[in-house]
């Protein structure tokens, strides 16, 4: 019997196919993994909490105008190259594409100049900020990437990363031993996506075609730019959601303190790629069963919110009993006081994983209008709690206001509408019901 089954998905090519690049994605994502806990905890041991803290906030600045520079198109964009039909309409895709984003992305950049001059003082942020502004012309290029994606070849993307994430690991040590400044890691941040870009270039017209056919055509620029306004809003809503508390930690609490929250943060990001893959990987599955059955459907999705749930309690539960183990071994002494914060920051986890299907689930019923209300929601709510904790209590109020906006934003905020509300009462199985 399972010789039979195994046959039976050696045979299928379309299991096959999304299964191999589901597995590149996996490996991509431990490259990351290696980068950020390793080689990202030497960077941060040596430049020390004041330094970290001050390129983590100035990362944070510039992130503030990504969602600006990316315009809500890549999900657009890829399901505009699953549906080209020629050849022909792939390059108009891909040129129209590439020149917006590199409009806009030329857009932002001056437009964090112009705010880095009038906000800042300081000569060392507005040169940090200078320097991390380039991820905003980057952005542009990684309409590669969104080919690939459409392609599911993955793995090009995963060769260009190995290559990548090892040069730029060796630069960073390289400054370390020869006892470089903050701005020179911060130019290997940038250099890193730069390189990552470039090798995608490469594999890409290698593997498929010339980057002289790419046609740039107004009146598709003006069908994308419709589609994709409302996914901007709720990009830009859902990045200042994210990151308000670490701009705010900084100004409020000081350089020192926005580093150690830096690495609370990174050590709770770190495992974000799990229900990113995971939702990718099972989701397709259950857009199918919401088409032909609607008890399969919502029990499919239990399940889903079932695995995440679990997942995140362990990673949450692990994190608590060791973290301070693991900041003291990787990041040192001076990064100790990071540890209090992590074992309650880690715990947005489990709202985080939920979150990642909800915001799925709202695509799929249509209800795209509520990823918007909900990202403004948490953003209001966590600068809101953070005012109020964050003078009060530190970085523990930070914590604290981040645990509850991503409990709102991931759990409770289907309350709020009459048509979510069974998303809630799926969650809420998931939990509670051993059984569907």
């Amino acid at each position: 019997m399972l010789k039979s089954k195994y046959q039976s998905i050696k045979n299928n090519k379309s299991f096959l196919k999304y299964f191999k690049n589901t597995i590149w994605l996996f490996v991509s994502k431990i490259i990351s993994l290696f980068s950020v806990v390793f080689v990202g905890a030497w960077v941060a041991k040596y430049l020390g909490p004041e330094s970290f803290g001050l390129l983590s906030y100035s990362y944070s600045i510039v992130s503030l105008f990504i969602p600006l520079a990316m315009i809500g198109l890549n999900d657009i964009v890829i399901k505009e190259l699953l549906l080209a039909k020629t050849e022909k309409d792939t390059y108009k895709i891909l040129g129209t594409s590439l020149g917006l984003k590199f409009l806009f992305g030329s857009l932002s950049f001056i437009l964090i100049i112009i705010f880095a001059s009038v906000f800042y003082d300081s000569y060392h942020i507005k040169l940090l900020i200078f320097i991390l502004s380039f991820f905003l012309f980057l952005q542009a290029f990684e309409i590669v990437d969104l080919f690939f994606q459409s392609k599911v070849k993955s793995k090009f993307t995963v060769f260009a990363k190995i290559i990548t994430v090892s040069i730029s690991s060796i630069i960073k040590i390289i400054f370390i031993y020869k006892d470089f400044s903050i701005f020179y890691f911060a130019f290997a941040m940038v250099f890193e996506v730069l390189l990552l870009h470039t090798f995608t270039f490469y594999l890409f017209v290698k593997k498929y075609f010339s980057l002289n056919l790419w046609i740039f055509k107004k009146e598709l620029a003006i069908k994308l730019l419709k589609k994709s306004w409302p996914l901007f809003l709720s990009g830009l809503m859902y990045i200042v959601y994210i990151r308000i508390d670490q701009v705010m930690v900084k100004e409020i609490l000081g350089d020192k303190s926005a580093g150690l929250y830096a690495v609370a943060i990174n050590l709770s990001e770190v495992w974000y790629f799990i229900p990113n893959m995971i939702v990718s990987s099972l989701f397709p599955a259950i857009i199918i069963s919401k088409t032909k059955e609607k008890e399969v459907y919502h029990k499919r999705l239990i399940n889903l919110y079932r695995i995440l749930f679990w997942i995140a309690i362990l990673v949450a539960l692990f994190t608590t009993l060791f973290g301070e183990f693991i900041i003291k071994n990787l990041y040192g002494i001076e990064y100790t006081n990071s540890s209090s914060v992590l074992k309650i920051y880690i715990w947005s986890n489990v709202f985080f994983f939920f979150t990642t299907v909800s915001s799925k689930w709202l695509v799929v019923e249509g209800y795209y209008i509520h990823s918007f209300i909900r990202n403004i929601m948490g953003a209001l709510m966590n600068i809101v709690i953070n005012f109020v904790l964050l003078e009060k209590i530190g970085l523990i109020g930070a914590a604290i206001s981040t645990l509850i906006s991503y409990a709102f934003v991931g759990f409770f905020y289907d309350l709020l509408f009459k048509n979510l509300r069974i998303n809630f009462r799926l969650k809420m199985k998931s939990i509670i019901c051993s059984r569907n």
